[in-house]
Parts: structure tokens; sequence; C-alpha cells
């Protein structure tokens, strides 16, 4: 098969198709393995001949011809050695947008209306089995059966009343109720790896092989997507305790730092890193328990301060660091630091202390 013919632009992030790629080609003994590798190209890229090309779509009926192994397992292998195959998707930017006025647009559908619109479409890939099923003409069951189910099953977990789908249209759902909805749906979401086609009554694909861990990939990458779109300043964690609840957002290689550091080994200079960033991150979060979260990191800096204080640095300059923390009213409360600034001078020390531990543990492991 001559690759050339496809066009590999990407619907996924190409990060997001390689990690589960692999993960995929590690089940090439399953007997599903070439269902997988279909499924997995019809979700991420935008060209769907090269699903249909790999094989005739797999139907509920026995009988019929199964996909092309040998060609999908190829055309696989071939992406991962050669990810320069891939194209990242760029989508059309339109009149409105290139012109500067879809952010206004965008801001008037509100973002209940949006993330419903998004659950709707991974839903049609039948990524909530559990509590948003898709049900089948043979069951006889309706959408609206399911609608009342997830409405009792979301309220009973979140512990507020909820309607299924939000109500969009009057605005009326508060952003308390709106967030616990985002992070119980990512409990529930799980990615079908492998699907057949039920022609009888319009049903459509059945999907079958969910994979929890999977599901939780995709889920924080669209939901993530859309509230960096709307500016909402959180997005959910994918580590640890935070994995799946959102956190107070930064900016992309700052959540990475904070990301790696959050990852705790059994020494308790690690676990004092690791509660200081969550309570930091932690959407709840008031002033009082971030300033505790920065004193948290700053004694931690002091204890290892000896360090800074190695050749790699003029003498006395690790002390500019420090008075970041004694001069601006974190640790010491003598009535002399500065203390009028706004939140947003926390967030400057606590990505700077962040920054400071990165370079420590550098330093620390650095050959003299």
């Amino acid at each position: 098969m001559d690759l050339t013919d496809f066009d590999f632009s990407l619907r996924w992030p190409q990060e997001l198709f390689t990690w589960e790629a692999r993960r995929i080609a590690a089940l090439r003994t399953k007997e599903t393995f070439t269902n997988m590798v279909v499924c997995l190209f019809s979700e991420a890229f935008m060209d769907g001949d090269i699903a249909e090309q790999l094989g005739v779509p797999v139907t509920r009926n026995v009988f019929d011809q199964q996909p092309r192994g040998s060609e999908a397992a190829d055309v696989l292998n071939a992406l991962l050695k050669d990810q320069s195959l891939l194209h990242k998707y760029e989508p059309p930017r339109y009149w409105l947008e290139r012109k500067g006025g879809a952010s206004a647009v965008t801001r008037q559908k509100p973002l209940s209306k949006a993330f419903v619109e998004l659950i709707d479409e991974m839903r049609d890939l039948d990524y909530f089995p559990k509590v948003l099923g898709k049900g089948c003409v043979d069951d006889g069951g309706s959408w609206g059966e399911f609608t009342r189910n997830a409405s009792a099953e979301i309220s009973k977990a979140i512990h507020a009343d909820v309607t299924w789908p939000l109500d969009e249209s009057t605005l009326s759902v508060p952003d308390d109720v709106l967030y616990a909805v985002i992070e119980y749906l990512h409990d529930q979401a799980q990615r079908p790896r492998t699907r057949s086609l039920h022609s009888y009554g319009g049903c459509g694909w059945h999907y079958a092989d969910h994979n929890k861990e999977s599901g939780g990939v995709v889920y924080r990458w669209r939901v993530n997507e859309l509230l960096e779109r709307y500016g909402v300043g959180l997005r959910l964690g994918s580590k640890g305790s935070e994995k799946g609840r959102l956190i107070r957002h930064a900016g992309l290689q700052l959540d990475e730092l904070a990301d790696e550091l959050s990852e705790t080994s059994a020494h308790p200079d690690e676990r004092l890193i690791a509660d200081a960033i969550h309570l930091y991150r932690a959407r709840s979060s008031t002033t009082v328990q971030r300033r505790a979260a920065i004193t948290q990191l700053a004694n931690y800096l002091e204890k290892h301060r000896q360090t800074f204080k190695s050749r790699e640095f003029t003498k006395g300059d690790e002390s500019d660091l420090f008075n970041i923390f004694n001069n601006f009213a974190i640790r010491h409360g003598k009535g002399v630091q500065k203390g009028e600034y706004g939140d947003e001078f926390l967030d400057w020390i606590f990505w700077t202390s962040l920054g400071a531990i990165k370079l420590l543990k550098g330093l620390s492991q650095r050959k003299v």
C-alpha cells in the first residue's frame, strides 16, 4: 500500500495519537487487533477513507468479511516508525475568525451549551456506555429513558439536582454544578477500541472493548481545549490526586513543570512539594491557602539554600530569591513586608518557586 496516497492529517494531537497507537500495537496478538486499528484511524484522522480502505466495515453478521489485518498492521507500524507521515490538523479559519470577530460570537454561546455539544459528540462514539449509553433499535429503548437515567445518576453522584442535558438556554446552570458534571463525566469516560455496523433500522455503529485510561486521556484533551477557548482559567489535571479534577490553569509549559514536580517518591521532601502544588492549584483554594502553599515551598528551598551557594552562583546571589519570600508578606508577619499586591503576584511567586526547585534539583544532580 502506497502511504503517499493518504492524507494523514490528524484530528487528534499527534502525541495523543502516538500514545494510543503504541498501546494498540502492543495488542497485535488479539483477534480484534485489526478492528482496533481501523477504529483508531476512523476517529483520529480527518480522512475517513483511510479506515475504509483498510477493510470493509465490520458488521454484526458473522458471515461478513473482516478487515484486512496485514494492511492495518503495516500502516500502523509505518506511522509509528516514521511520524513525519503524520500531519497536524489545522482547522480552516473562515472570514469571521480571520477578521477577529469569532471570539465575540463564541462568547454568545454559553459554556454549558458548548460542553453539552461536546458530550453529544463523544456520546455518538459511545464514550459513556454506563451513564449515556447509545442504545439499540433491537432493545426498544429510547433516548428519553437514557437521559432520565443519566439525570438521576449525575444528581446522585454530585449531590445536586441536575437535568441532563444541562439547561444551556437560560444560563441558569451555576458554575459549580457545571464543573462538578465535568469532573463526573471524566470518571465515566471510556474509549471504545472496536466497532461493528448495525444497519437494521439505521441503528449505526455499535462499540466495544472500552478502555478507561484511553477514555480519560481523550476526554481531558477535549474538555481542556474547550475550557482554554473560553478562557476559564481551569483545566482537568492529569496526574495523581489531580487526575480528572479541575485545577487552576497557568499555561502549558508551567503546568507541565508543576505536573513533573508533583510526581512524588516516598521521600518527605518530595511529598511536601507535591502537597504544596496540589493545595495551590486546587480550584477551591483561597488566598490564605495559596500563601500557605508558597510558604511550604519557601521552607523547602530554605532547607536546601546551601546548594544555591555553590560555585554556580556569584556570592550572595541566592539571597535575591529569598528576598521574594521575605519581603512580599509570604513567610514573616513583621508588618514591614509588601502585602498590598493582588493574587497575580502570588502566581508569580509560586511559579518562580517551582522554577527554583527545578534548578535546585538540577544543581544537586550535577557532578562537581
